[in-house]
């Protein structure tokens, strides 16, 4: 992605380690990494910012006694922001969960656990298609 404006990133896990992971994992590569530890601080942060890649777990806890989950998170995320690419991270597999993520505009579904390559290629591939989309739209960002 070398010349072209970095993929911002943002990922959304309650747990600091597995935030912190996946940050470092995602870091260079033309890559700007932010994160939330729950999906209010999520919303908030795509109502402020644009970004082209989220990155959710889709067991998050419940914030300020509302049960919220990932998927929750990822519907709302997409009303804010239809261009965005979400990336659920999962225990689940199966067709359920592949018809669910397609229901709702999911991107790509990766299960746990989740490989740091696979994951920096995928938002690489993302982040071009998002810049080649935009070229071939005229859109100037």
């Amino acid at each position: 992605m070398t010349g072209a404006e970095p993929i911002r990133i943002l990922i959304v896990d309650a747990y600091g380690h597995s935030r912190e992971g996946l940050r470092v994992s995602l870091l260079g590569g033309g890559c700007q990494v932010e994160t939330a530890s729950g999906c209010w601080e999520a919303i908030k942060k795509v109502k402020e910012d644009t970004f082209g890649v989220a990155v959710i777990d889709a067991n998050l806890p419940p914030a300020y006694g509302v049960a919220m989950t990932g998927w929750d998170l990822a519907r709302i995320l997409r009303a804010f922001s239809p261009a965005l690419a979400i990336v659920v991270v999962t225990i689940e597999s199966g067709p359920e969960i592949r018809a669910q993520a397609e229901r709702l505009g999911v991107t790509r579904v990766l299960e746990k656990p989740i490989n740091p390559r696979e994951l920096r290629a995928l938002v690489q591939t993302l982040g071009a298609e998002r810049d080649s989309l935009a070229g071939s739209r005229g859109e100037h960002r």
